[in-house]
């Protein structure tokens, strides 16, 4: 267990953390947790949209659908069959970087899940019957976020924001790319990416992290060949600055959007940093934005700011809700707002408050073995193992001064792409 010197913890620790390479170098991490009943299993894989070509869209989404679909020794339907009588659940999800494969079950069952999920992640059958029938299931799925008018705004943010940049293509694809998508291409896929060199696991919970390796070492994972090296994270990402328009129809009221190009995952200080003045700015009614704006002046009705984490550049994304008729002063006052803020360093006692709610934010995060887990697979796989407390010793780096020398900068207005959107009528 780590020990924080942060007055507010009151000896508050965090989950001790152990990793192992596997003998074809795939990094396993463990956090015990005794007080839980149950494991959970991640397998984070190095293959996130970002690592589709510009043919492949929506491939990577895609395939973690199919993976479902049955293997070489598993039924369609049989996994989730097998996981259910354990007593357990299954979910998986795709990002921009990442694909997560995650099992929880009570702890006498782990060892089956584990042959369970690495049998479906590493040898899928991809069935055409199979392939043909879940290309509609994820079509639709398509179709149900171009309906959502939050949804099609956030895509041409991303889109506007990030230019020809892979972060800037949707995850799901598009009808286009899903049609023209095959099983031997999404096989072709699987191969290059779901290899030693490209994947790690992480398991939380109740586990004895040396009886649990044991298993590794008996398990499929352990004999996996490598995949070739991605070359890189690919190109930094960097934004398109200015400002544009857009007109969505069911939208319940005006936005004002942003985007900014923060320094990469990484560079955990630098990450902490610009969380840090998240909360600064846009966490609770005393936040330097939400007073202002909305508490003050009243032009605003909600507002959200969002650190992504990301291996080629992070993505900070701003939304602000108004009144229709409110969203020019809104344009006005927003940017003149962030300008006034980068003008000085923050209040030593304002600086305490957002280290304080990021605290209870992170602690929070560490409370399930799933979110803990998911938390860790990614910078285990990119060779950046290192404690839970690592977020919170991040946390304390930062004083006034160098927060307005190093990371308020990042925040000026002229590096985001603005854009206003208004419901159509």
């Amino acid at each position: 267990m780590a020990r924080l010197n942060l007055p507010y913890l009151n000896g508050l620790t965090t989950p001790a953390f152990h990793h192992e390479p596997l003998a074809n170098g795939i990094p396993a991490g463990y956090v015990p947790l005794p007080e839980v009943g149950l494991t959970c299993l991640d397998i984070c894989i190095g293959a996130g949209s970002r690592h589709e070509a510009p043919a492949e869209m929506g491939l990577a989404h895609f395939l973690e659908h199919m993976v479902f679909k049955g293997s070489r020794h598993l039924a369609e339907g049989e996994f989730d069959w097998r996981i259910e009588t354990l007593g357990g659940t299954s979910n998986a999800a795709t990002g921009l970087d990442h694909v997560h494969f995650q099992v929880s079950c009570p702890a006498p069952g782990v060892r089956e899940a584990l042959e369970l999920l690495t049998e479906l992640v590493l040898f899928p059958s991809f069935q055409h019957q199979a392939f043909a029938l879940e290309r509609l299931v994820v079509q639709e799925e398509l179709n149900q976020s171009l309906d959502q008018p939050d949804e099609v705004a956030y895509q041409v943010l991303l889109k506007r924001a990030c230019g020809s940049h892979h972060y800037g293509r949707p995850i799901l694809g598009t009808a286009a790319s899903l049609a023209a998508l095959t099983v031997d291409a999404m096989g072709a896929f699987h191969g290059r990416h779901y290899g030693a060199g490209a994947l790690a696991v992480v398991v939380s919970g109740a586990v004895v992290p040396q009886v649990f390796h044991d298993h590794l070492r008996c398990s499929p994972l352990n004999q996996l060949p490598p995949v070739p090296p991605v070359k890189g994270v690919g190109p930094q990402l960097h934004i398109q600055p200015g400002e544009s328009h857009l007109k969505v129809k069911r939208l319940q009221c005006a936005r004002l959007m942003a985007g900014w190009a923060m320094p990469p995952a990484g560079e955990r200080t630098m990450v902490a940093g610009v969380d840090l003045a998240t909360f600064l700015l846009a966490e609770g009614r005393c936040s330097w934005l939400i007073a202002s704006l909305r508490e003050h002046l009243a032009v605003m009705d909600e507002l959200d700011m969002e650190l992504i984490p990301l291996e080629a550049g992070s993505l900070l994304v701003l939304e602000a809700s108004c009144a229709a008729h409110q969203l020019g002063k809104l344009e006005q006052l927003l940017p003149q707002c962030l300008t006034d803020w980068l003008s000085k360093p923050p209040q030593p006692e304002a600086l305490e408050r957002a280290r304080h709610q990021m605290v209870n934010r992170i602690f929070f995060s560490l409370e399930s073995p799933g979110g803990i887990a998911a938390q860790v697979g990614p910078s285990l796989l990119h060779g950046r193992p290192a404690p839970l407390a690592g977020q919170l010793l991040g946390l304390q780096a930062w004083t006034p001064a160098t927060m307005h020398q190093q990371v308020m900068p990042l925040f000026h207005p002229q590096r985001a792409h603005w854009l206003s959107v208004l419901p159509s009528s």
